[in-house]
Formats: structure tokens, sequence, C-alpha cells
């Protein structure tokens, strides 16, 4: 995990990719944070419509760095 802040915009929309070079983590430990929730330390996601692909907000990537 980076030691600054992710250089994101609270409202914006990213993908996981971008969440995962943003946070600096590893995709396996990335995608196990996913599976676990929010309410259990990990990150919230949702589904995009057209594709089922998981979007993260800005305000959730700062959550989750934040720890």
């Amino acid at each position: 995990m980076v030691n600054e802040p992710p250089d994101v915009i609270p409202t914006g929309i990213y993908s996981a990719s971008d969440a995962i070079r943003l946070l600096g983590v590893s995709r396996d430990k990335f995608y196990r944070d996913v599976r676990r929730g929010a309410k259990r330390g990990g990150i919230d996601a949702r589904p995009r419509r057209d594709n089922g692909r998981l979007q993260f907000t800005g305000r959730e990537i700062l959550r989750y760095w934040r720890g």
C-alpha cells in the first residue's frame, strides 16, 4: 500500500485496475478485500450495468486506504 493518499476525486468512479494501481496493492489482496466487504475491513464495489465489471468510488478508495 502506498504511503501517501491516492490521487482520486471523491465523486469519481474507478475501475478495479485503476484502484489497484492507485493503492499499490496486489491483485490477490485487493480482490480478497472486495470479497470481505467494507463492514469487515475490505472495500465495497458495485457492478456496472452494461458489463458487470466492478466499479469503485474515489471516496471508497480513500476510506480503504485510511484503513
